[in-house]
């Protein structure tokens, strides 16, 4: 919303939205933006009062700041994030809002008041995030370390912190999770078949060719 340059305005109606407790506001007969009811009863704001452009400016960048929030906040209901993702998420919200580019939007002010805001009270944190993701992957759809690096890294983690959650995790135990469901169908068949669908399957995963080597070798010493 473009910001109000006249330097006083009147209040001359506030209206309810649709949604519960949001309303909207008109300034000399013309609708300037919807407010909470937290807003309204905090600026004392009232039919027939005279505001200054400065407050108008201020509630409104308020209000920005309060719909970003809410909008981060829902988006970490589903799931953890990274900062990457919530930033970027941010930015694609505000770029549609606003009709300006991605690239324009992530340099908003707001977005790292809201990080900011999400650290502190413990909502964001990527090394918790980072962790959650590598032990969700073991569990869900295992995939090789270089792989689980990868997508990390898309997500904005920090080399330091993937590599020391690489040191912790054995990819060989990764890949047996990974092939656990399928080894009772492909060990019926001839080994050289079994063999072929066992390193295509874990080389499409990111494991490693030693790994799966190893992994093979394992399982297939009694026959």
């Amino acid at each position: 919303m473009p910001q109000i340059s006249k330097a006083f305005l009147r209040i001359t109606a506030i209206t309810p939205q649709k949604k519960k407790d949001r309303f909207n506001i008109f300034l000399d007969d013309k609708f300037a933006f919807g407010a909470n009811l937290e807003t309204i009863v905090e600026n004392n704001l009232k039919v027939g009062m005279l505001i200054s452009v400065d407050k108008v400016n201020k509630i409104i960048g308020q209000e920005k700041s309060t719909k970003l929030l809410d909008l981060a906040m829902r988006y970490l209901s589903y799931r953890p994030r990274s900062v990457k993702e919530v930033e970027n998420y941010l930015a694609s919200k505000i770029a549609k809002s606003e009709q300006i580019k991605f690239r324009e939007a992530k340099e908003s002010r707001q977005i790292p008041i809201i990080v900011e805001k999400l650290k502190r009270y413990k909502y964001l944190n990527d090394r918790q995030f980072a962790k959650w993701f590598f032990t969700s992957r073991a569990k869900s759809n295992p995939k090789g370390l270089a792989y689980v690096k990868m997508e990390l890294k898309l997500k904005g983690i920090s080399d330091d912190t993937i590599q020391g959650l690489a040191v912790r995790s054995s990819e060989l135990e990764l890949a047996k999770i990974a092939v656990v469901k399928k080894l009772k169908h492909w060990q019926t068949q001839p080994l050289i078949d079994f063999k072929k669908k066992f390193y295509s399957y874990l080389l499409t995963r990111g494991f490693s060719y030693d790994t799966i080597r190893e992994l093979f070798a394992n399982l297939t010493k009694n026959v």
